[in-house]
């Protein structure tokens, strides 16, 4: 309870002790305290220029001074016309007869309309009926209004009631203003925009600060607006707040227009305000609204005209301009995600006819929400086809573009609200059957199992008890929302939850945390309304207590209660909108408050096993419904759960808590945890429950029903739009060919040739700058600890050449970008551990580049490996290694190299893999760092794999290294490996030093096993389309003297294949002695024109182990079949086989053969394959070439 509101209730109270019980007296006092409200409450201050008690009233005006039911007079400022006002003590009742002598004065010629101002909530029928019945419009105010006032009462004196009451004026804040600015500077050149806000950051107040500004740029002595709401209740709240907060240099002139509530007429939960209730006069007629209009008197000041009005009364203000109201120059459109949605063609709902300026004409629109709707291509086609046409916010002919944006995240990251927290309550039906067999046997109560474990669960949750503990965590909550899904369920919830917790607590009931439930629903009016918001929002509830408001729906747009604490779903709500205008209920900052609490409390059956927990769909489904609302609109809600999976640790704001028995001990409200060693019980049931396996698998089942499976597949699309972005930003850079940008651009270039090959031309050096970029936030937020981006050789030389490139508009698009990188933050950063990072980066690379940059795909020929397959390949490796020259992978001096390392899984498997020797106590740790830092090489040739590889080992082994300090990749270099063998001439020191420091070391020493998956690619089908492959003359040579010149067939542009090219590059490295591990297309094992590149093998290499893996699905039919699954999925339908190729200088030559099968899946293939683990286990057929060179397929030379 704030200092005013204090003050407040004092008055009140000496209004009391004053008048010593005489009800004449009392009364007095309270028309002057309502006389200094109507002074000074900024709404009626800009309405009324005189407020008179009856008794001062001038004559002029012919009012009788006798009290016949009106007690105070009020003067409109800009008509002149009079109000009358009735301001009474009532006690009781408000029944008919008390207010009859008010309605009959008030209809008198002298007044214009009524005002009553009520000190108690409870009006009967026919007190209700009196106000539908009026001829004139009649509004109502309670004390809660007189409370809540936007002045300090404090400053107020019965004594001294003349003197003025100071006016406090609301900042603008920093993000206001950026919304402001954002604002003014679009609606130059745009009629029509979005303003998306979070609940609680102030959409209101800032729209009214644009309008201002507005204003003043258009320099307008009169500017008209339209302010459209989607209920009675939030065109109040927006009523009374843009005339507290309108600048003084403004006269704020405001109209109400309603629906006919005569017309509309219903009772039921989600029933609105009543027009009188908003405590200003309202019209539902457009003669009223022109007749208000042509009354005003013209004034010297500037003056802002706005109507406030709901959508369902736009036909009111269509009629009201077609007989001369002026256009608007702005519309408002307040809790814009309702003007949303489907109606067929050529009828428009009310909430939709806004677009249109046919309907209401206006110059410009401004769209408000802090719930974007936006339907899906399903939705508009399926609408289309429909002759249904569909509103979504994504349409920029209806809603413009975003001109701002403060989303949750942000917001909370910003301090402006509060973060919230999930906290799923599973209740075992097992403690509640054994504890809870009075609530259950009562069949009074109407309430069934779910019913009360739900309560059971809420009770733990607000109170902040720890999983089968009687541990606490803080402070409990205080106050809460419950929805529940009819008036009848909240009734009985409201009714019966205290002996449910009674119930459950037993003996402990008196002296633990209690919490008071109400029942509100639309049925009550306005005053009764807030009156419960009041008791809710009551600042001395009792330390031990809580309170609770229990209902179907009217908590949701507009309710302002800052020291909320939870929203409780007691029951699924469908509606996303509405689920995330309840969590921005309690998310508004107040002091001490750590979060607003999400609850849903769920009970779990006694025979739940973890495999089948939560699959009932429709009891758990208010799980779902919360859950994918806020994933929905909270980037950060949607990055957790898509990472649940990846990460060790379990995330902050999803908490799930499991109910047991009752506390041993009483829980009071001090916060304070419970002696640990108690709770044992609640210990023994989470034992027989098997709750770690159940707590795991609803984590699971949460990324399934919430989760999305494409995730980063879906933002690759994003990823590829922001890469041309960038790519448009930087040709933009370079056309002037004279600019330091072009002359710094053209040495990068130059560099670049010079330093991998020189195929490379201008787009694919843009491309790799537009890589570097969208890689960067990638990796400040996944590896935080160790600045790659400053430290990386590659990556130092990158942002070398952006900082000489950027100019003022390259610097612009950057920042217009920052959203974005927030973004990639935000899905990156918080994964643990170095397994769940390799899979993140990997995968986003791989949809990246099958996306987002399918043109290097197709020239590079990238495909990624299993696991599976790079495992086995390292393993028979090591094993050919200790068979053939008696060491191992971990041996000094073996010096291991992947010249197409890609993301990195050949070599961080390979360091995983010395781990698992090390835990056997094979090797140490000394081993692994001397193979890491001196003996590991790898190359790459694409920019945004070379990063990842080198992070991706880079993480491997920190975690293998423990605590010690986080050492660099030094083996990595960025090159052609195939254009790294063709030049003699010295290496350009220059922008890519360091990087070639490291490629001369590794050309230094000598390579004994080298491990890889070689590219696929044989030369481009069309010679014009930029990308045909790159030559290396000394290599090429190379081929021709060996594979091609062995050949028989006379065909040879197959040995020119990468994949060939490689075997030749790779037998040349490793020199007289070194095993290859290669796993590559299988054409070459049956090919015609591969017969040169069989016999080569074969006379090279000593021992030559090949696994077909088959797959080719460029076969058809009974074939087809028999190939059965492709290793490598969609990445290449060739055959695949694994060749392990040792050469140890004798004169041995043996060719050892394993086909994998017919008709096997891919999934099948794989686990053959891990169930071999090495060369080692698989039972071989030894292979002897014919004079055709030929290993499969000989042909009989009897026929030849």
């Amino acid at each position: 309870m704030n200092a005013s509101t204090q003050s407040f209730d004092r008055l009140v109270e000496e209004i009391n002790q004053t008048a010593g019980g005489v009800q004449r007296d009392r009364g007095t006092l309270f028309e002057r305290l309502v006389v200094t409200y109507l002074k000074n409450e900024p709404l009626y201050a800009n309405k009324f220029d005189h407020v008179w008690m009856l008794a001062d009233v001038p004559d002029r005006y012919g009012i009788p001074k006798k009290d016949t039911g009106v007690d105070i007079v009020a003067s409109d400022k800009l008509t002149g016309d009079l109000t009358a006002v009735q301001a009474k003590f009532y006690q009781g009742k408000v029944g008919k007869a008390t207010i009859d002598s008010f309605m009959a004065e008030m209809n008198k010629s002298y007044y214009a309309n009524g005002l009553i101002v009520s000190t108690i909530d409870d009006w009967n029928k026919n007190a209700e009926a009196d106000f539908e019945n009026t001829t004139k419009p009649i509004s109502r105010i309670g004390l809660t209004d007189l409370k809540n006032a936007s002045f300090d009462w404090s400053q107020f004196s019965f004594a001294k009631t003349e003197n003025p009451i100071q006016k406090t004026h609301k900042a603008i804040r920093h993000y206001q203003q950026e919304a402001i600015d954002e604002s003014l500077a679009y609606f130059k050149d745009h009629d029509r925009g979005q303003l998306i806000m979070a609940p609680g950051t102030g959409k209101t107040f800032t729209s009214l600060k644009i309008t201002e500004s507005l204003m003043s740029q258009q320099g307008k002595q009169t500017f008209y607006l339209l302010y459209l709401v989607p209920s009675i209740q939030l065109l109040t709240q927006t009523l009374f707040s843009w005339n507290a907060d309108v600048s003084d240099e403004l006269e704020l002139v405001s109209f109400a227009v309603t629906s006919d509530n005569k017309a509309t007429k219903h009772k039921n939960e989600d029933e609105d305000l009543a027009p009188e209730d908003i405590g200003f006069p309202a019209t539902t007629d457009d003669r009223q609204l022109l007749k208000n209009l042509h009354s005003l008197k013209t004034s010297s000041q500037k003056r802002l005209l706005v109507v406030f009005s709901t959508y369902q009364s736009i036909d009111v203000i269509h009629r009201a301009q077609k007989e001369g109201f002026p256009d608007f120059d702005l519309i408002v459109a307040d809790e814009a995600h309702r003007t949303t949605g489907a109606h067929a063609l050529g009828e428009e709902a009310s909430f939709t006819k806004v677009h249109d300026n046919q309907n209401v004409s206006a110059k410009l629109r401004l769209y408000q929400t802090a719930t974007p709707k936006i339907y899906g291509p399903d939705a508009k086609k399926k609408g289309a086809d429909s002759s249904i046409e569909i509103s979504s916010m994504d349409d920029e002919a209806l809603y413009g573009q975003e001109i701002y944006r403060l989303g949750f995240g942000t917001a909370v990251s910003q301090g402006i609200l509060t973060d919230y927290k999930v906290m799923v309550l599973t209740v075992s039906e097992q403690a509640i059957q054994k504890d809870m067999q009075q609530s259950l046997a009562d069949a009074e109560n109407g309430l069934n199992i779910d019913d009360i474990g739900r309560i059971i669960g809420v009770w733990n949750a607000m109170i902040k008890r720890k999983s089968f503990s009687d541990a606490v965590s803080g402070q409990p909550m205080k106050r809460a929302i419950a929805f529940t899904n009819t008036i009848a369920h909240s009734k009985k919830i409201a009714q019966e939850f205290n002996q449910v917790v009674n119930d459950y607590l037993g003996d402990k009931a008196d002296d633990s945390y209690s919490i008071d439930v109400k029942h509100v629903d639309g049925t009550l009016n306005a005053l009764q309304k807030k009156d419960a918001l009041d008791w809710l929002a009551d600042d001395t509830i009792d330390d031990n207590q809580a309170r609770v408001l229990s209902n179907v729906k009217f908590l949701t747009e507009g309710i302002d209660v800052p020291n909320l604490d939870a929203v409780i779903f007691f029951a699924p709500k469908h509606s996303q909108v509405d689920i995330v205008q309840a969590v921005g209920r309690i998310m508004r900052r107040y002091e001490d408050k750590d979060y607003g609490y999400i609850i849903l409390p769920i009970v779990i059956p006694a025979d739940v096993t973890p495999e089948s927990v939560l699959d009932d769909n429709k009891t758990y489904q208010a799980v779902w419904d919360v859950l994918r609302a806020l994933r929905s609109t909270d980037e950060r809600f949607n990055a957790m759960v898509n990472k649940l999976q990846l990460n060790n640790k379990k995330p902050d704001n999803l908490d799930i808590i499991g109910v047991g028995d009752a506390p041993d001990e009483a829980i009071d409200g001090s916060g304070e945890a419970v002696d640990s060693a108690s709770g044992s019980d609640s210990e023994q049931l989470s034992l027989e429950l098997n709750w770690k396996e159940i707590e795991t698998a609803i984590y699971g089942k949460i990324v399934e029903k919430v989760g999305n499976r494409r995730y980063l597949e879906d933002w690759s699309q994003d990823v590829r739009k922001i890469a041309n972005r960038f790519i448009t930003a930087i040709n933009l850079t370079l056309e002037d060919k004279q600019s330091a940008s072009s002359i710094a651009f053209a040495k990068f270039l130059k560099s670049l040739q010079h330093n991998i090959n020189q195929e490379i031309d201008q787009d694919q050096a843009v491309e790799m700058l537009a890589q570097h970029l969208i890689t960067k936030p990638v990796f400040q937020a996944l590896f935080d600890q160790y600045s790659f981006v400053n430290d990386n050789p590659v990556s130092q030389a990158m942002e070398a050449i952006v900082t000489q490139i950027s100019d003022p508009s390259f610097e612009k698009e950057l920042t217009s970008l920052q959203p974005f990188y927030e973004s990639v933050k935000l899905r990156a950063q918080g994964i643990d551990n170095a397994a769940a990072k390799q899979q993140f980066i990997v995968t986003l690379y791989d949809k990246f580049f099958s996306t987002g940059f399918s043109e290097t795909t197709q020239r590079l020929g990238i495909v990624f490996t299993p696991v599976q397959i790079v495992d086995f390949i390292i393993k028979s490796v090591d094993f050919a290694l200790d068979k053939y020259f008696g060491k191992h992978l971990a041996d000094e001096n073996v010096h291991i190299l992947d010249p197409f390392v890609g993301t990195g899984t050949f070599i961080a498997e390979t360091l995983n893999y010395l781990a698992t020797q090390m835990k056997a106590g094979k090797i140490t740790l000394a081993d692994i760092t001397r193979k890491y830092t001196q003996e590991l090489h790898a190359n790459e040739i694409v920019l945004l794999s070379y990063y990842i590889a080198a992070i991706n080992i880079e993480a491997v082994f920190d975690e293998i290294n423990g605590p010690e300090k986080y050492i660099p990749f030094d083996g990595i270099v960025l090159t052609d490996t195939f254009e790294s063998t063709e030049q003699t001439e010295t290496l350009d020191q220059d922008l890519f030093g360091g990087n070639n420091e490291r490629l001369k070391k590794q050309q230094e020493v000598p390579i004994t096993a080298i491990i890889a998956n070689p590219p696929y690619s044989v030369g481009q089908n069309n010679q014009n389309d930029n990308q045909q492959n790159v030559h290396y003359s000394k290599l090429e040579a190379h081929i021709a003297s060996t594979y091609v010149q062995n050949s028989q067939s006379g065909l040879s542009k197959g040995v020119y294949d990468s994949y060939i090219k490689a075997f030749r590059w790779a037998t040349d490295r490793i020199g007289d002695k070194g095993v290859i591990g290669f796993v590559t297309n299988g054409s070459f094992l049956d090919s015609g024109s591969t017969d040169g590149f069989r016999k080569s093998l074969y006379d090279e290499f000593n021992y030559l182990y090949i696994f077909n893996l088959r797959g080719n699905q460029r076969t058809q039919g009974e074939q087809s079949r028999k190939e059965g699954g492709k290793i490598f999925g969609s990445g290449s339908r060739a055959p695949i086989a694994i060749s392990i190729l040792v050469r140890d200088g004798s004169d041995q030559h043996e060719l050892l053969y394993h086909d994998i099968g017919d008709y096997l899946s891919r999934k099948a293939k794989f686990e053959q394959i891990t169930n071999f683990q090495s060369i080692q286990n698989i039972d071989w057929q030894q292979l002897v070439p014919d004079d055709n060179n030929d290993w499969l397929n000989q042909k009989d030379p009897n026929y030849q």
